[in-house]
């Protein structure tokens, strides 16, 4: 059997094979307020071994986070998570956020990491260093010391989900979450911090976020909780019947999630009117741009995903006891 008379498919984007490696700005000059600039060529720059009167290969760069757009809009080409954006394994860069929301990268992995076309793509959104370093980063990558970083509501929001489907579905002694699409698994997984505090990125992560928590809930599996008496009750509504029946807290566990399904159903879902603004008024976000309002919300319904795992779970514990 013959192999397909066919070249192979480029699944990355197409890089020409001319090495480029533009100036960026690394700092500025505090006698003329002017941008010094260096290039990012990781053969032209000083590191601990040689010094060759050039900036340091760990110079640190900062880019601003719109940087991130062009490959969040592809979760099935480039992965954004752990502090590294990644492109199909093809290649990948360590990425850090400092306090001001700047995205840093060392000056050297961009010469070394990047191909010619995306270090093209970053000079377009390189600005002067300004908002201080990312301190956790510096800890781990200069300084050799264990840390765990910033909070990582993301990175949460997933492990909670699969606690939450793990020990609901042990309960149950079926699946709590339907068979995922393959497009859906892959905008969901491919879901990312705001590059923005743009409205219409926020409404897509509301979206994405509403769509792999709440819609893919298996109702009917829901509908056999224990306190569940309505056979056409929501997901929702099932989960608050089986937690106020079982002596769960309802503000907890239940509220979060109200409040996705209300921010999808009156904003991105809908026409926006005024039950929008109630919505996040009443959930205290109303004073927050819509990229600050996505983070709380997604901490939020982390939290309590979390926390039904645990119910769950002590309900399992329950059960074991009343059998001995």
């Amino acid at each position: 059997m013959l192999p397909i008379d066919a070249a192979p498919v480029d699944l990355a984007r197409p890089h020409t094979s001319e090495r480029r490696f533009p100036e960026f700005t690394v700092a500025i000059d505090p006698n003329t307020g002017e941008n010094i600039t260096s290039t990012c060529d990781p053969d032209k720059l000083s590191n601990y071994f040689t010094d060759r009167g050039t900036p340091h290969y760990l110079t640190r760069v900062y880019f601003r986070r719109e940087v991130l757009n062009r490959y969040t809009s592809q979760p099935s080409r480039y992965r954004i998570e752990h502090g590294r954006l990644s492109c199909l394994g093809l290649w990948g860069i360590s990425i850090g956020t400092n306090p001001e929301g700047l995205i840093e990268v060392y000056l050297g992995d961009l010469g070394r990491d990047l191909p010619t076309e995306e270090r093209d793509h970053w000079l377009s959104f390189n600005v002067p260093p300004g908002g201080g370093r990312d301190e956790a980063r510096f800890s781990r990558d200069i300084l050799g010391q264990w840390t765990d970083g910033p909070p990582d509501p993301l990175r949460r929001l997933f492990v909670a989900r699969e606690q939450f489907s793990t020990a609901l579905g042990t309960l149950l002694g079926q699946a709590v979450y339907k068979p995922w699409h393959p497009a859906d698994q892959i905008a969901f997984e491919g879901m990312h911090m705001p590059t923005s505090s743009e409205q219409h990125e926020a409404d897509t992560l509301i979206l994405l976020l509403a769509k792999g928590v709440i819609d893919y809930l298996n109702v009917k599996a829901l509908r056999r909780l224990p306190g569940v008496i309505d056979s056409k009750a929501t997901s929702i509504n099932c989960l608050e019947a089986w937690a106020t029946s079982t002596g769960g807290d309802s503000e907890t566990l239940i509220r979060p999630l109200r409040l996705l399904q209300g921010l999808r159903s009156a904003g991105p879902a809908h026409l926006r009117g005024k039950d929008w603004h109630a919505t996040l008024t009443r959930a205290g976000l109303d004073e927050m741009s819509p990229d600050q309002q996505f983070v709380q919300v997604l901490a939020l319904t982390g939290n309590a995903l979390n926390a039904l795992a645990e119910h769950a779970e002590a309900q399992q514990s329950t059960a074991g006891l009343h059998e001995k």
